[in-house]
């Protein structure tokens, strides 16, 4: 059989869902020794992906995702291709594609927040994507063979929002992202010179940072802790930062994975206030490096994390403020959540994640 990949969004570069796909990728070829695969990348990543294998084969797709060239130029390519069967990672696959394929579909957060703060686009422009999204979105799904989501959440969103077929789904949690080498980087750069409170992740309206930094403003009156924000500074990010008058919160801007390891084992809590996620992998990964979560108890995150954390509702101002509270002042209940977690990522793995999915191909 011979499968194709969409790597456009290959690699660590991408945030989460490039991570999903550089070790779905890596995976499957390591893994499958008798399929030939096909990974279609951009000029970006093209590089990036290398592989001696010889029933891998790269081939060059440069169309940016959610464009018109997409839409005219990936189905021609494909073909060209000739591949059995295809997967889109993602929930961008053009309209004109009917061959057999799997679809990703990692959250439904468009359609939840379907609100013009999630983009920088005048609204005219950012209603006629809407448009778009929800025409893409209902072809990915009603065409699909099969549909891959990271959690029993997202299937039953999926199910309500599109009504797709239960059957039509398959479950396949993801992994977390662990740094095993034994050297810690130097993060003296971010002039980070007390306890701390860490987040990790982008800076979306969904991710209900306004309302944490509140929250941190109002906890950290005697100035005895800081806020660490790390993730590439984008607008909205900047928007987060014209709210910000203090040095006890830091944006770090993009770090390195030996970076992100070493701000991850000397934080002193992980904060995760989003109001939607499909996954999850931020607090996970925390988890994996020896830190406390405390998170919102919305979506997902209840069965993703399960009894390994404290939960807070993200909407409630007051219950953020003593949850977190009460975690900055027990040094009990930390080291008894960092045992929790260390217990609780076991359920998850990259590993897993390739093996099923390729039994999911093969069926």
């Amino acid at each position: 059989m011979r499968i194709g990949i969409d790597a456009r969004l290959y690699g660590t570069k991408y945030r989460g869902l490039g991570r999903y796909i550089k070790k779905l990728v890596d995976g499957v070829i390591k893994l499958d020794n008798k399929n030939y695969y096909v990974i279609f990348l951009t000029n970006e990543n093209y590089d990036e992906f290398s592989t001696s294998n010889k029933r891998v084969k790269k081939v060059l797709m440069n169309a940016r995702w959610y464009s018109l060239k997409e839409q005219i130029l990936v189905p021609w390519i494909i073909k060209k291709e000739k591949v059995d069967l295809m997967h889109f990672p993602h929930f961008n696959v053009p309209l004109r594609y009917n061959k057999k394929y799997i679809v990703t579909i990692h959250d439904l957060i468009i359609d939840h927040f379907p609100d013009s703060r999630a983009t920088n686009l005048p609204k005219w422009q950012y209603s006629l994507k809407l448009k778009g999204y929800k025409r893409i979105m209902k072809h990915a799904v009603a065409k699909a063979n099969k549909i891959i989501v990271p959690s029993e959440f997202g299937k039953v969103d999926l199910v309500s929002l599109y009504q797709v077929p239960q059957e039509k789904i398959s479950v396949i949690y993801e992994g977390y992202f662990l740094d095993k080498t034994q050297a810690e980087s130097e993060i003296s750069r971010f002039n980070i010179d007390k306890p701390y409170l860490l987040y990790v992740g982008s800076a979306y309206p969904h991710k209900n940072l306004d309302k944490l930094l509140e929250v941190f403003n109002k906890l950290n009156k005697q100035n005895k802790y800081q806020l660490v924000f790390v993730g590439e500074v984008d607008e909205f990010y900047r928007k987060l930062q014209k709210k910000v008058n203090n040095s006890n919160v830091i944006f770090t801007g993009y770090v390195s994975e030996s970076e992100l390891k070493t701000l991850y084992q000397n934080s002193l809590i992980y904060v995760f206030p989003s109001l939607y996620e499909g996954f999850g992998l931020p607090p996970l990964e925390a988890q994996a490096h020896s830190v406390p979560v405390i998170s919102s108890n919305k979506s997902c995150l209840v069965e993703i994390l399960k009894d390994s954390v404290i939960y807070f509702d993200p909407n409630n101002e007051s219950d953020m403020f003593d949850k977190i509270d009460m975690l900055l002042s027990d040094k009990n209940l930390r080291e008894e959540l960092i045992v929790k977690g260390l217990e609780n990522i076991k359920a998850y793995s990259w590993n897993k994640m390739v093996n099923e999915t390729n039994i999911l191909y093969k069926k």
